[in-house]
């Protein structure tokens, strides 16, 4: 056989054992998918009682106030618009009002829900992860259920969403679910025991998505709070390890958290400033000490 018949050979044999180990992979997701749709359908998701006004503490707690509402321009409140420069290009965040053409009043709580822990879009296509479903994926299905009811109820806003501007197809997302597979951990499941300031800081409130380190293909491979040197629009930013906050006792945590001043007197700026202002400052004092206390435990290393 000639050299050029040899290579066109092994060229085939390597695109079949590559399609195969893709399908492996994608299919190892559906069925990690469907673990987590197990668990909010046991905890009752279709037919537990909604608090719609508890519904507005998980969307501040959950960052959905900040991402999806262009305060810069005065932007309707979470009508969208908010741009987000990716490795892939600058995505817009989408309308998430009650209107029923442009937004998601149509959605049901499992179409949130399979947003939310899936990051699966009402058609079944995967969303991009720039919505941080690689934390939300432990969500509890109460949170689920009461952060549905008062979507449902805000105000409608007939916005379109604006268009992405990315360098590669937006056919891509079809090789998300391999993205997935390396970068969304399996466990723990909705709906998992955990002390809450873990979940208000790992889970609900995404910290690692900006204080992770990410990978080439901006996965966070290690969700330690060690520092992100690329964060959001190329900002580094800072650790908030139990090590790097050695300084600051819990009360300067959430003192921080409520008003954006840190113990020397310095405030909050660049990526923390909208946090603040729209999500951790309306939390609970009792939900700013349990953050401030898992922070400074030997489990946050």
């Amino acid at each position: 056989m000639k050299i050029g018949a040899r290579v066109a050979v092994v060229g085939v044999i390597f695109c079949v054992i590559l399609s195969i180990t893709a399908i492996i992979q994608l299919q190892s997701n559906k069925r990690i998918e469907s673990l987590r749709r197990e668990a909010w359908r046991d905890a009752d998701l279709l037919t537990l009682v909604a608090n719609e006004s508890r519904g507005e503490w998980v969307a501040r707690a959950a960052g959905c106030i900040g991402c999806h509402t262009d305060s810069e321009n005065d932007g309707e409140m979470l009508a969208g618009g908010v741009g987000f420069d990716t490795p892939i290009g600058r995505m817009i965040s989408p309308n998430i009002t009650s209107d029923r053409r442009y937004g998601i009043g149509t959605w049901s709580r499992e179409q949130l829900a399979d947003a939310l822990i899936n990051g699966r879009a009402p058609n079944g296509s995967h969303y991009w992860p720039v919505l941080p479903y690689t934390a939300y994926r432990s969500m509890k299905t109460q949170d689920v259920v009461d952060l549905h009811a008062w979507l449902m109820a805000s105000k409608p806003i007939a916005l379109p969403d604006g268009e992405h501007n990315l360098w590669i197809p937006d056919a891509a997302r079809h090789l998300v679910g391999l993205w997935k597979v390396l970068y969304v951990p399996a466990e723990p499941l909705p709906n998992a025991s955990m002390p809450s300031g873990q979940y208000l800081v790992q889970n609900l409130g995404h910290c690692a998505e900006c204080h992770a380190q990410r990978g080439i293909t901006s996965g966070i491979a290690n969700r330690s709070l060690t520092g992100n040197t690329q964060g959001p629009h190329g900002v580094s930013v800072p650790a908030i390890t139990k090590t790097a906050l050695r300084d600051w006792i819990a009360e300067d945590i959430a003192f921080y958290l409520e008003i954006g001043m840190t113990p020397d007197g310095d405030f909050a700026g660049a990526h923390m400033a909208p946090v603040i202002e729209h999500s951790t400052s309306h939390l609970e004092p009792a939900d700013r000490a349990a953050i401030a206390e898992y922070l400074l435990s030997d489990i946050n290393q």
